[in-house]
């Protein structure tokens, strides 16, 4: 069983946050070097996108952008080369109520970079 560590806690939820950011930003750049190729998203909705199909179809959507998009009470689990962040998100897509998600971002390790491997939202009553 691996070890728990808090010395890769900081760079995992800075990856978070940066991600967070380059959604709001539409920054293609970002997200082609910092999400993993198997990475999964599991939407409020019950949508399951791949890494191409949310980058093309969320992140990147012409129609759909946001005010905010941010993330507080984070909870960091690091264990060896696995790391995971649930937060709360407040999201609020442009000219739109705002709404809160719980999300869970699941992170792996290849020694040299963290990669975001999946994201599962639900939402808040």
């Amino acid at each position: 069983m691996g070890t728990a560590t808090k010395t890769s806690v900081l760079p995992v939820k800075d990856l978070q946050k940066a991600f967070l950011q380059a959604v709001l930003e539409k920054d293609a750049a970002f997200m082609q070097n910092n999400v993993h190729e198997n990475f999964v998203f599991s939407s409020p909705r019950a949508a399951v996108l791949n890494k191409e199909g949310f980058i093309k179809h969320f992140a990147l959507n012409p129609d759909l952008g946001f005010d905010i998009f941010h993330s507080s009470e984070e909870q960091v689990i690091i264990i060896d080369h696995t790391g995971v962040v649930n937060c709360l998100l407040q999201v609020r897509p442009l000219a739109q109520k705002e709404f809160w998600e719980r999300v869970t971002f699941t992170f792996v390790s290849d020694g040299q970079q963290w990669w975001i491997l999946a994201m599962h939202a639900t939402f808040l009553p």
